[in-house]
C-alpha cells in the first residue's frame, strides 16, 4: 500500500497530472485486457478491443501527452515525394519555453520504452506457445507501441539547428563507392510516386 501512495504522490508533483495518468492508464490497459483475455467471450471481441484501445493510446500519446509532457511532436508523411518523411516539433525550436518537469518527462519515457519491451516478450511467449492468433495480436502491439517509440526517440535526438531537415527512417548511408545503394534507396520513392 505504501509502494500505490508513494506512485500517487509522485503523480501529484506532476505539472500535468490527470494526464500524465491519462498517459499511462492508456499504456496499461491493452496490457490488463491481454493478461485478462480469458473474461472475453471471444478471441474477436478481445482482438478487437485491444487494437481499439492500441489505436486510442498511439493517437493520445502522439498528439496530446507527448506535446505537454516533453514538448516534442512528431508525424509520418508517407505520401513525401523526397526523403524526408518525418516531420519534427521541439522544444529546442523555441528560445524560451515552459521547462520540462523531470517527473513528467521520467514516466513519460519508461513507459515508451517499457511497453513495447513488454509486448515484445509476449511475443517471444506467444512463439514458444505455439499461439498463432495470439501472436498476431502481439505483433500489431508490438509494432504500434514501438513505432510510436521510434518516432518520439528520433523527434527527441532530432536539432532543429543543425539541419533543417528531418531525418528519414528509410534512408541509407551514404557510402563512397557503393552507388548501388543510392538506386536501392530510390526503390521507395518509386512506390510512394506510383501512389497519386
Amino acid at each position: 500500500m505504501e509502494h500505490v501512495k508513494n506512485f500517487y504522490d509522485t503523480i501529484l508533483k506532476s505539472s500535468h497530472p490527470v494526464l500524465l495518468t491519462v498517459h499511462l492508464a492508456g499504456k496499461a490497459a491493452p496490457l490488463v485486457f491481454y493478461l485478462t483475455g480469458f473474461l472475453f467471450p471471444s478471441f474477436t471481441a478481445l482482438f478487437i478491443t485491444i487494437v481499439l484501445l492500441l489505436a486510442t493510446d498511439f493517437y493520445i500519446t502522439k498528439n496530446i501527452s507527448g506535446r505537454k509532457l516533453v514538448q516534442l511532436r512528431w508525424w509520418y508523411d508517407s505520401t513525401a515525394s523526397n526523403t524526408d518523411t518525418f516531420t519534427f516539433e521541439s522544444h529546442k525550436q523555441y528560445s524560451s519555453g515552459p521547462p520540462i518537469n523531470p517527473i513528467d518527462s521520467k514516466l513519460f519515457w519508461w513507459s515508451m520504452y517499457l511497453t513495447p519491451a513488454v509486448w515484445l516478450v509476449f511475443a517471444i511467449l506467444c512463439i514458444l506457445r505455439l499461439k498463432l492468433f495470439y501472436f498476431v495480436l502481439v505483433a500489431v502491439a508490438t509494432s504500434m507501441t514501438g513505432w510510436n517509440t521510434y518516432g518520439f526517440r528520433c523527434c527527441d535526438r532530432w536539432d532543429p539547428h543543425h539541419s533543417q531537415t528531418s531525418e528519414s527512417f528509410f534512408q541509407l548511408p551514404s557510402i563512397p563507392g557503393l552507388d548501388n545503394l543510392t538506386q536501392l534507396a530510390r526503390f521507395q520513392s518509386f512506390f510512394q510516386g506510383s501512389r497519386t
